[in-house]
């Protein structure tokens, strides 16, 4: 009969082991979901939601999909920045090109004419064209703004 019972008790312990195990299993898993929520929690911008877990994932869901928005829009920009540097860069190497081989002004029998100064003499820009209006004299008195009115 001791046989008999030290097997039952050998049964009994294995299976009150297993039993631990399992319970250690489930408890490190609930741990490392606790652990997972409050990381997740923490990386996310702070908000006045509720915490529950359901709305939890829910702000993660949705921040993940702004910043993956907003990934895209600053990818789409950096595209075309660099489509605008590369037009900048051959604008710039037409001007480059065109400078070089274009000769001096003085020596340009054909070419473009050089950008003068306009002549001195009286242009039509002056205050004595507008009709009615004379120029400023030295003895005027000065407007009110310049009297800070």
């Amino acid at each position: 009969m001791g046989v008999a019972y030290a097997v039952e008790n050998l049964a009994h312990s294995r299976k009150e082991a297993t039993r631990r195990q399992r319970i250690e299993a489930e408890q490190r898993r609930r741990d490392e979901l606790r652990d997972g929520y409050a990381k997740l929690k923490d990386v996310l911008p702070v908000s006045n939601q509720k915490s529950s877990k359901v709305s939890l994932l829910e702000r993660a869901t949705n921040h993940i999909m702004a910043l993956e928005q907003a990934n895209k829009d600053l990818q789409a920009r950096i595209t075309a920045l660099e489509n605008e540097m590369q037009r900048l860069r051959n604008v710039n190497e037409k001007i480059s090109l065109s400078a070089n081989n274009t000769p001096s002004p003085g020596h340009a029998a054909d070419g473009p004419r050089p950008i003068s100064p306009p002549p001195d003499g009286p242009s039509g820009h002056s205050l004595t064209s507008v009709k009615g209006q004379q120029p400023p004299s030295a003895h005027s008195s000065p407007s009110a703004s310049e009297n800070g009115f």
